[in-house]
């Protein structure tokens, strides 16, 4: 069975196919499927090729992609995705979890690496409140996902549409993101110490986000291969 990788690797030499004209209504409904659909990966890549296949098809004899999907590639591409079945949340959880893992990795990363630069010139306090620390990481976690999903919602605005202005977006985008940084090392900061405290240096930090950083890509290639 083919997998939804080699699905996707097959769609992007087949688009190749197009014209410049079908090939913009196209790539606006493969984004906007992608980024609504509930489905599994495999089922709406499976679509979207027999969609690719049609209008190439299509083209062959001299259709545009409105002739054979309509002026409302939008409206279309919602009823394909409501035929679609809906992945449960469970089977969803595993990709949530390499996300956080992958966040958290990188966070102890971030942080053996300022420890590390920073020991040089000055003394540094490497000591860690858990309680304290473990709000730090679920804000960042939070602000993280909400910045994907708006950054989805920046995109999937966008599509569609003959002449794309990014300039308000853009600036909304940057005022949020600001805000959100802002608050984050505001927290940071004011957060009182919480509970018992251990040291926990820059090679632990470093050893410990390389090792959760691996393994997290590691589970998630398993899975995506079972």
């Amino acid at each position: 069975m083919i997998s939804s990788k080699q699905l996707i690797l097959e769609n992007n030499e087949k688009r190749k196919l197009l014209n410049k004209e079908n090939k913009k209504y196209y790539d606006d409904m493969l984004v906007y499927i992608r980024l609504k659909s509930k489905a599994s990966e495999r089922e709406s890549e499976e679509i979207l090729m027999e969609l690719l296949d049609h209008l190439i098809d299509g083209q062959q004899s001299g259709k545009t992609a409105a002739d054979i999907f309509g002026d409302d590639p939008r409206g279309y591409a919602d009823e394909l995705i409501c035929e679609l079945p809906k992945e449960n949340l469970i089977s969803r959880l595993p990709f949530f979890g390499f996300l956080a893992a992958n966040f958290i990795a990188w966070f102890l990363i971030t942080r053996g690496v300022i420890l590390l630069i920073l020991g040089y010139f000055m003394a540094v306090n490497d000591m860690v409140h858990p309680a304290a620390a473990l709000i730090v990481i679920i804000y960042w976690l939070i602000y993280a996902l909400l910045m994907v999903w708006f950054i989805f919602r920046i995109l999937e605005q966008s599509l569609f549409k003959k002449k794309k202005t990014f300039l308000k977006q853009m600036i909304a985008a940057g005022i949020i993101v600001a805000a959100g940084i802002g608050l984050g090392f505001t927290l940071m900061h004011f957060l009182p110490a919480l509970g018992p405290s251990f040291s926990f240096g820059w090679l632990p930090s470093l050893v410990s986000g390389a090792f959760l950083w691996l393994a997290g890509l590691w589970a998630n290639k398993k899975f995506k291969c079972s």
